[in-house]
């Protein structure tokens, strides 16, 4: 993890451009101010940042690079078990769509024991919590292999165990989805909206 990075985030950079020296930069980060102003130049090149006129900003691949350092040392001093929390959002009908295929369905069934619903249940993470979706990835998945039919191949899906309002259910991270990344999607045998008695807009605690 880079102590620029870290100095970064420290001030705020993450949230938008923040305002700070190279020689401020230094100090805190136990380096000359030449120093710092060379990282700098070279983690904006890079693409983990970006200077402007306002300030400097922490582009997405320095937040993800310091989010998947902070999931790697709290797993380590926490274990494995992740809560996250978050508001269940409306989906776009993908789910349903791509569990309602032979090829998935039979697959789920292989791996993890049950035919899934046609649906996914769709939970957008709060901001403060969004953070785990790399402590999540960073977890071993049960892997759904993908297939190809005679219009297209579809791919892999990671599975995560989890537990959501009492329920034994399981995490979906598809290799490519319209979600960002802040939402979650999980499935289960039942249609859990009805069986958890939720709706969208409600709030919901996912544990793995």
């Amino acid at each position: 993890m880079d102590e620029i990075l870290l100095v970064l985030l420290r001030h705020g950079a993450h949230k938008g451009p923040v305002r700070i020296t190279t020689s401020a930069i230094g100090a805190e980060a136990g380096m000359s101010q030449q120093n710092a102003s060379r990282k700098l130049m070279l983690l904006e090149k890079d693409g983990y940042l970006q200077r402007s006129k306002d300030g400097i900003r922490l582009v997405k691949k320095g937040q993800d690079d310091l989010a998947a350092a902070y999931a790697s040392l709290r797993r380590v001093f926490e274990g494995e078990r992740l809560e996250i929390e978050g508001t269940i959002v409306k989906g776009l009908g993908e789910g349903k769509y791509y569990l309602s295929l032979d090829g998935y369905r039979k697959a789920i069934k292989q791996r993890l024991g049950f035919y899934p619903f046609p649906g996914t249940l769709n939970v957008k993470m709060d901001e403060d919590e969004r953070w785990k979706k790399q402590q999540l990835i960073q977890m071993e998945p049960v892997i759904i292999p993908g297939f190809r039919d005679k219009k297209r191949t579809y791919g892999d899906l990671f599975a995560y165990r989890c537990r959501a309002g009492g329920l034994e259910c399981i995490v979906v991270v598809p290799m490519r989805t319209h979600h960002g990344p802040d939402v979650i999607e999980i499935i289960a045998p039942v249609d859990l909206k009805k069986t958890l008695r939720k709706k969208d807009g409600g709030r919901l605690k996912v544990v793995l």
